[in-house]
């Protein structure tokens, strides 16, 4: 019987890793074979939608699914549908679920009875009619194959409303083991308690998992180690077994199933993997992407064996079905030059895009390489070492999506990416003219374009024109001057600790400390130790003092009320621009940006950036996969991040202009008046006018620096800055210091 727990919200990406750009007679070839299912969509009578299904089962050649179904006049009803695997010899039984009534656990037998648990939530007003108590009673219930109740024992926890029932296994001679608030037990067949189950390991709550075998498995959290472990247990001694881990670490995986081959069949976010207890390496039977399915993870996965399959997913239709799973031969996959591309975490459009480049190119297939398989739940940086270190030894993959924490500016001063100048320009179907031409110059190196960048964002600063003046861009003195002239206690920013200011103004002006071009650094200048002052005014932490009473109720009127002077911007759309002057501020804004020496104070900063590999042998294929990102049918559909075409950015400013609307359940557009809500009044947001809309793109045209997110760059700083914040050294001298230690990182990054 499969047992599923959830193991965490992270899910994890994992496919296994290949050889970087090699063609088809080789290992990538190889490997992208062995992993190919294909996926079938399964009708079972009685299912309209698949999103009902509770549970899913495979035992014994049948499969067996509870559904629920809420009918349009009113009540629920819960079907248990069980079949053979061809569909044949099916029954359904129907069970009316009353208000606060539900079943869980639905455990069959071979005689095609079931086990439950039934709950009852309801009103207790017998001993105070006005003010009555809500209760949970828990019982333990055994069904015919036709529905019919046989018994029904209530299951009792020491504590009044505080117990619930967790799993529930049939063990293989006929006895039930029941995992509740209270520990563990057992039951005969008519429901009987014959004991308690104490584990000989001190261990919370344990999860309750059974193998195909009928082995009782626990997984447990233990908060010394910082780690899941698994063990087997012994329900009528108590005896555990030794402690076992899963390669990788648990939660990389969203749930675990058991089915025949394997203790375990563990789905994660990329792949399906086979785990017996000890083994040191997972076995993987199924890769997504290889089996050219766009899902992250597949739902109530039934295994049969390690070559077929049931679970829920949604198609490309974006509709939940259940689908079934069986095994290609490696044989009949049809041979293609394999691209590799590498990443440290996978991008959902990425994926999606990958998936249809391998459906439909016949020529090319990407297998995908995703390093954070490595990172461990002691150190999640793990995978993005492994990837700099090997780009660093030569294994560049044909396409490697960039992230955070990566050397770029190292890689592209050794050469290691492709122009794609040269591939726009001869495209036929674009030109640079088509873009914005800040962006493509923002990133830039020597003149070239080694980073494609669909979409971006902006971080900029903004201000009461009024207050601020007309033109984006101004000094610390600038803004000094300003403050000078507002009331005591106005604040520049709110909810502004000292540490936050010092990392904006690496972010967003760290360039001007920085020439990686030249590998010359001036944070020993004046602008850098006027920065590290200027921080310095701010507080190191915000108490309860700094939030006082009310904080939150008036927290949205600070701006237009003159508390605050300025707010960080996020701009990623017009209606980003739209709120902020109409609801925040009230009046026109001027996006004035963070004080620097040089430029608007506003930075860069890409969704998404891919870059092509300089001695890859397919570049022809590679591009066929990247400029999907630059045509009008991508561009089309970003709406919360600036497009980097013009065409879709006045697309969008266009719906600016106009009323937000829905279609009502007669098909009619009915047009929505938005609002912001201050100190409980609505504020009406109006759409933007042409001559705003014209006004931010030419904004967005101006800023032409990149937002510079390096944390090792960031721990330098904040490590030699707190001995000044502490007042046990000059801002001069810590400036010194930060110098020499990002010199020496710069040239050894170079």
């Amino acid at each position: 019987m499969k047992k599923k727990l959830w193991l965490g919200a992270v899910f994890g990406i994992l496919c296994m890793l290949v050889g970087c750009g090699k063609a088809e007679k080789d290992g990538a070839a190889a490997a992208s074979k062995e992993h190919v299912f294909r996926s079938e969509t399964i009708t079972v009578e009685g299912i309209e939608d698949a999103n009902a299904i509770n549970d899913l089962q495979v035992k014994d050649g049948r499969m067996y699914i509870s559904v629920y179904d809420w009918k349009k006049e009113g009540g629920t009803e819960l079907q248990l549908i069980s079949q053979k695997l061809d569909g044949s010899e099916r029954k359904t039984i129907k069970l009316e679920m009353g208000e606060g009534f539900s079943y869980s656990q639905l455990t069959p037998d071979q005689a095609g009875n079931y086990f439950a648990i039934f709950n009852h939530y309801y009103e207790d007003a017998s001993k105070d009619a006005e003010n009555p108590e809500w209760k949970d009673e828990y019982f333990l219930v055994k069904l015919d194959g036709e529905g019919k109740e046989l018994w029904k024992k209530p299951l009792l926890g020491e504590e009044e409303n505080s117990y619930w029932v967790n799993e529930l296994a049939l063990l293989p001679d006929g006895r039930l083991l029941l995992s509740d608030s209270e520990g563990m037990a057992l039951y005969d067949a008519e429901g009987n308690k014959t004991g308690n189950v104490k584990p000989q390991k001190e261990m919370d709550s344990p999860g309750v998992y059974q193998t195909g075998d009928g082995s009782i498995v626990l997984r447990y959290y233990d908060t010394e180690q910082n780690k899941e472990f698994l063990c087997k247990l012994d329900v009528d001694t108590g005896e555990v077994s030794q402690d076992y881990t899963i390669p990788g670490g648990a939660s990389n995986f969203n749930s675990m199933y058991t089915g025949e081959g394997f203790d375990f069949f563990l789905s994660g976010s990329g792949s399906i993997y086979g785990y017996n207890l000890g083994d040191t390496q997972l076995k993987e039977i199924m890769n997504f992407i290889d089996s050219d399915l766009m899902n992250f993870y597949i739902s109530y996965l039934a295994v049969v064996s390690d070559t077929e399959f049931y679970g829920v997913i949604d198609d490309e239709n974006k509709e939940t079905v259940l689908t079934r799973f069986v095994k290609v031969d490696p044989k009949d996959v049809k041979d293609k030059i394999v691209l590799t591309l590498a990443c440290n975490d996978f991008d959902w459009d990425v994926r999606n895009r990958v998936v249809s480049f391998n459906k439909t190119n016949e020529e090319y297939r990407i297998k995908v390489e995703d390093y954070s398989q490595y990172n461990t739940e002691e150190d999640y940086s793990v995978g993005q070492t492994r990837l700099n270190t090997d780009i660093a030894s030569g294994k560049v993959p044909d396409i490697l999506v960039l992230r955070e924490g990566m050397p770029v500016e190292s890689y592209m001063s050794k050469g290691l990416f492709e122009d794609l100048y040269p591939y726009i320009d001869k495209d036929g179907e674009m030109a640079r003219e088509d873009f914005f031409p800040n962006v493509l110059a923002a990133y830039e190196y020597d003149g070239k374009l080694y980073r494609l960048v669909p979409s971006f964002h902006i971080y900029t600063v903004s201000g009461k024109t009024a207050e601020v003046g007309t033109q984006p861009g101004w000094t610390l003195e600038e803004l000094k001057q300003v403050m000078a002239a507002k009331p005591e206690g106005t604040q520049i920013f709110s909810e502004m600790t000292r540490d936050d200011l010092m990392r904006c103004g690496i972010q967003m002006s760290g360039d001007q400390f920085i020439d990686w071009k030249t590998g010359e650094c001036s944070f020993d200048s004046e602008e850098f130790i006027s920065l590290l002052e200027f921080a310095g005014e701010f507080p190191e932490t915000l108490g309860p003092d700094y939030y006082g009473e009310n904080f939150w109720e008036n927290y949205a009127s600070f701006w237009r009320e003159g508390k605050v002077l300025l707010e960080m911007l996020y701009l990623t759309s017009f209606s980003n621009y739209n709120y902020d002057k109409k609801g925040t501020f009230g009046e026109d804004i001027t996006l004035i940006g963070f004080p620097v020496k040089e430029g608007n104070g506003a930075a860069l900063a890409g969704n998404l950036e891919l870059a092509m590999s300089s001695k890859s042998k397919y570049k022809d294929g590679v591009w066929q996969f990247m400029r999907y990102f630059l045509t009008e049918e991508y561009q089309g559909k970003i709406d919360y991040q600036w497009p980097l075409s013009l065409k879709q950015t006045e697309r969008l400013g266009q719906a600016a202009m106009k009323k937000s609307t829905y279609e009502d359940e007669n098909g009619n557009m009915v047009e929505v008046d938005e609002t912001y809500m201050i100190n409980g009044v609505e504020i009406p947001i109006t759409p933007m006018t042409r001559e705003e809309v014209d006004g931010l793109v030419e904004y967005v045209k101006s800023v032409n620096q990149l937002y510079s997110y390096n944390e090792a760059l960031i721990n330098i700083v904040m490590e030699e800055a707190a001995p000044y914040f502490a007042g046990q050294k000059k801002a001069k001298e810590v400036a010194g210091i930060i110098q020499s230690r990002v010199q020496i990182y710069v040239n050894e990054n170079r």
